[in-house]
């Protein structure tokens, strides 16, 4: 039986068609190629922020609401203690944004020439509190409390974690240092690691920011520290020298800064404007 062409050219003409187009183009019933009308591809900007996990929660929400309202621009965030973070980006040259747990690491990194200072902005204030378990089990009313017989505390490390300086320097001002240290059975690498010590029941007190009561309210009340030995932290954040996505890395600071970005931290607990000691 012989081959005709004149059949296969239908045949023909599709696959050239479709191989071609890449799926693009589509034909109808009478041989007639027709455009593909679906919208085209949206092409994303990666963006990489390194940020304390002090503001995980809010931070987090707030990186799904702007990737929603932006969906040409993808944020990937790294969480961890701000000292370590910090080391990371200096020693690979890498990310476009650093968002610290407090003010002191940003000026490091000021310092450091690892932030370009006029991008710097505040995007929430964090207020110190002796963490406990619910309830207060061991009625620890104050940072002498942390000094008595068998109370076993937790503290972020200084030096990794911002949080872990504000520790000592009010645990100094309060002339404490030694004493609750003496008690101190762990030290923990980021603000996470921190609250999870009292959430979990691994230490009956912790040293730590006010808002973490909003990350556990069942497991985690809180402790008013007495406002003379208050160290009083804002998170800021700020654009990477290395950052070849500026305008991109911008807009999602911008966010973080605006009314939106802000309520989405205060419903998390997290104070927006100067809180009034």
């Amino acid at each position: 039986m012989g081959f005709s062409l004149r059949g296969a050219a239908p045949l023909l003409l599709l696959g050239f068609l479709i191989g071609c187009g890449g799926g693009a183009t589509q034909i109808t019933s009478t041989g007639v190629p027709v455009p593909d009308s679906s919208p085209p591809a949206v092409r994303q900007t990666r963006l990489v922020a390194f940020v304390g996990a002090a503001s995980k929660p809010p931070t987090t929400e707030a990186k799904e609401t702007f990737e929603k309202n932006h969906p040409d621009i993808v944020v990937d965030i790294t969480f961890g203690g701000s000292g370590t973070l910090l080391n990371q980006m200096t020693l690979e040259e890498i990310g476009d944004i650093y968002m610290p747990g407090s003010n002191d690491y940003m000026d490091k990194a000021e310092k450091k020439q690892v932030v370009l200072p006029e991008t710097r902005s505040i995007v929430a204030y964090l207020v110190p509190a002796i963490c406990v378990q619910e309830g207060n089990p061991k009625n620890i009313h104050s940072l002498a409390d942390l000094v008595r017989p068998g109370i076993t505390v937790g503290l972020a490390e200084a030096g990794a974690v911002c949080l872990g300086d504000v520790s000592d320097e009010i645990l100094r001002s309060a002339g404490l240092e030694k004493q609750v240290k003496n008690n101190v059975i762990t030290y923990a690498r980021s603000c996470d690691q921190t609250q999870q010590l009292v959430q979990l029941g691994e230490v009956d007190a912790v040293i730590g920011w006010d808002a973490f009561q909003h990350w556990a309210p069942d497991k985690i009340d809180i402790v008013s520290i007495d406002p003379t030995h208050l160290r009083v932290r804002n998170i800021p954040a700020a654009i990477a020298v290395y950052s070849r996505k500026r305008a991109e890395a911008q807009q999602f600071i911008d966010f973080l800064t605006s009314e939106q970005g802000k309520a989405i931290f205060a419903k998390h607990g997290y104070s927006v404007e100067p809180p009034t000691i």
